[in-house]
């Protein structure tokens, strides 16, 4: 910091060298400024007042930040090392312009507009020039002998120090706004990843529900294809078995009446077997009493053959009776029919 007030100090005594320059500094007018402003060097100026005001600026902000911290109490050695170099730059600027306001008005304002101090310098240089022209006065050779350059550093201290502090003030606002803005954006953005995630979540859930629901639908089709399956091969078996047992019921029952009907026939076989005997035994009896009745009938004739002759028509008619006789009789077999025929001939023959 020193070296840049001094260079400052350096450029402002240098336009002194000559006594020259002094006589033109107390003639000074608007009229050849020009020529004066390059003999002080303006451009000079304003790179090294540019040096300072950065200087400044930083021990304007180290008091503001020393002020704020209560266990600090050095906060004085800012102010006095801006003091000592704010007086000197002062007491230079009016050396060399002899006291005269103007002419440090005027060329303050050269220095104030060079392109080496813009922005917040540009305004801080013309805030400088301006204490500088309200301080001096009038009279050039009371600005020489009693200018009070420490009550004018001082005031321009308080004014820079209030400035930088409001200035902090203002970025720590702007800075706590643009955190709570950027604490806003991040919930903000949380806010949204998580309603993101949840609607992902709820997607996810949806499409997984849906396919479960798929799944069980399939799993549901599977299994009533499979009972329906097993459904057909049990009604398929239940069907042959029922097949099955009609036809072996049928069978059965088929055997059954067959069996009746065998035992029916062998019955009524049986039952003929037994008529046929009974009509055969009956033919029998019939013939044996047919027999016993043309001996007897023989007998007769015989017997009345012995007392007297008989006619042929009796014996015509007694042949006859016995035919009639053997008709009569059941004929179960023709042999037996035969025999009776043959019997029946030979009593006719006999009577004849």
């Amino acid at each position: 910091m020193d070296s840049c007030w001094r260079i400052f100090v350096l450029v402002l005594v240098a336009a002194r060298s000559s006594a020259a320059n002094t006589e033109q500094l107390r003639g000074f007018r608007a009229h050849d400024f020009a020529k004066f402003a390059g003999a002080m060097q303006p451009t000079v100026a304003a790179s090294t007042l540019s040096r300072v005001e950065t200087e400044w600026r930083s021990q304007a902000l180290q008091f503001v930040e020393c002020k704020a911290d209560a266990t600090r109490s050095d906060c004085g050695l800012m102010q006095s090392a801006f003091q000592k170099s704010c007086s000197t730059i002062v007491n230079a600027v009016v050396a060399a312009s002899s006291g005269d306001r103007e002419t440090v008005a005027e060329y303050m304002a050269v220095v104030c507009n060079e392109p080496q101090l813009n922005d917040w310098k540009h305004e801080r240089c013309q805030s400088f020039a301006k204490a500088i022209s309200n301080t001096l006065t009038a009279d050039s050779y009371q600005n020489r002998v009693k200018l009070n350059a420490g009550g004018l550093c001082v005031g321009f201290w308080a004014s820079m120090s209030n400035a930088e502090g409001s200035r902090v003030a203002q970025e720590h606002a702007l800075q706590a706004k643009h955190i709570e803005e950027e604490r806003a954006k991040a919930a903000k953005r949380a806010k949204e990843a998580a309603e993101a995630l949840a609607a992902a979540e709820a997607k996810h859930r949806k499409i997984e529900e849906k396919r479960r629901a798929v799944e069980e639908q399939h799993r549901r089709q599977v299994a009533e294809k499979a009972a329906q399956e097993a459904k057909l091969v049990a009604e398929r078996e239940a069907a042959a078995k029922a097949a099955a047992a009609r036809r072996a019921a049928e069978k059965a029952a088929l055997e059954a009446k067959m069996r009746q009907r065998n035992e029916a026939a062998q019955k009524a076989a049986e039952a003929q077997a037994a008529e046929a005997d009974a009509k055969l035994a009956q033919a029998k009896h019939d013939e044996q009493e047919t027999k016993r009745n043309i001996a007897d009938a023989e007998a007769e004739t015989a017997k009345r053959a012995l007392h007297q002759p008989q006619p042929v028509a009796k014996a015509a008619k007694v042949a006859q009776s016995a035919k009639d006789i053997a008709a009569a009789a059941p004929r179960p077999e023709k042999s037996q029919e035969s025999h009776a025929a043959v019997t029946g001939k030979k009593i006719i023959n006999h009577k004849q």
